[in-house]
């Protein structure tokens, strides 16, 4: 393969969902407006103008995977009003419906992180995502986190678009490496977005140029009884996040973990009532 399938920002979910099971990554052309990017670039671009490049974490293995010339930072739903747009769409709802609801009674969002990649960045090391809850990514598991990679700016080669190895997400031997020639470059428009499952081996591109910053941002979601990689409530202010829909509560993680139907399990709690009603959110 020399290339990731694209499809139609309105295709159909089936055929989605088709191309995921089969490569464990598709892009989805013009999957947000162009009014929407506007927005939203706008904002970070202000965000990331606050920023520093490389990470100031003293452990090396976070340094190394965050990239010495990338910006990083999430609480996006702070940040932009845009972001909840983004957080809701139902594109994207869909898929996490169809491949995480088997397992959990709900999910919640895993995060929302800006990832810029700077000139000079090299490539970072392919991984799946799932392996932040490594004893449950096995070939023979279910999937536990779903993702999109939007790119806010165009993403080309030069500038570091996202490098996946289609097909992984099935492969029998997840300690396996791929061979060079298995990996894709995922180059689209802005305002498209590269939908994947936890499964599929990916990274970062190198940016090749001297000037041009790569303006990428990263949604997931994960089952709702999990932990998330985003502990995305200590970055909102709760007046805030009052005004904002249900729905978006609930993915940012202003509700009780209720299970399905017929099972008591309930997490995430405050003084045993949910989120909301503890907090008088309603």
């Amino acid at each position: 393969m020399t290339e990731l399938q694209h499809v139609a920002g309105d295709a159909p979910l089936e055929d989605i969902l088709e191309v995921l099971a089969r490569d464990g990554a598709v892009i989805v052309d013009q999957l947000l407006t162009q009014e929407l990017v506007d927005r939203f670039r706008g904002d970070m671009e202000i965000a990331a103008a606050t920023f520093a490049s490389g990470s100031r974490s003293d452990n090396p293995d976070v340094a190394h995977f965050w990239g010495n010339t990338t910006k990083r930072f999430t609480r996006l739903a702070a940040r932009s009003s845009a972001f909840t747009d983004i957080l809701l769409h139902p594109t994207l709802l869909g898929v996490a419906d169809a491949l995480l609801l088997p397992a959990c009674g709900d999910y919640w969002m895993n995060t929302g992180q800006m990832m810029i990649i700077g000139p000079g960045e090299k490539e970072q090391v392919l991984h799946r995502d799932a392996d932040n809850w490594r004893t449950m990514n096995r070939p023979d598991g279910f999937e536990v986190t779903v993702s999109c990679m939007f790119a806010i700016t165009d993403f080309t080669s030069d500038v570091g678009a996202t490098r996946v190895v289609p097909g992984s997400n099935t492969w029998s031997d997840f300690s396996a490496r791929p061979a060079r020639a298995d990996i894709v470059a995922a180059e689209m428009a802005a305002g498209s977005g590269m939908i994947y499952t936890g499964r599929a081996l990916h990274g970062a591109g190198a940016n090749i140029t001297d000037h041009q910053w790569r303006f990428g941002m990263h949604l997931s979601y994960v089952l709702g009884w999990l932990t998330p990689e985003e502990a995305s409530p200590l970055g909102a202010d709760w007046d805030a996040v009052r005004e904002l829909p249900e729905r978006a509560q609930r993915l940012l993680g202003w509700r009780c973990y209720n299970a399905t139907a017929g099972d008591s399990t309930r997490l995430w709690t405050v003084d045993y009532e949910d989120v909301d009603v503890a907090l008088g959110l309603r």
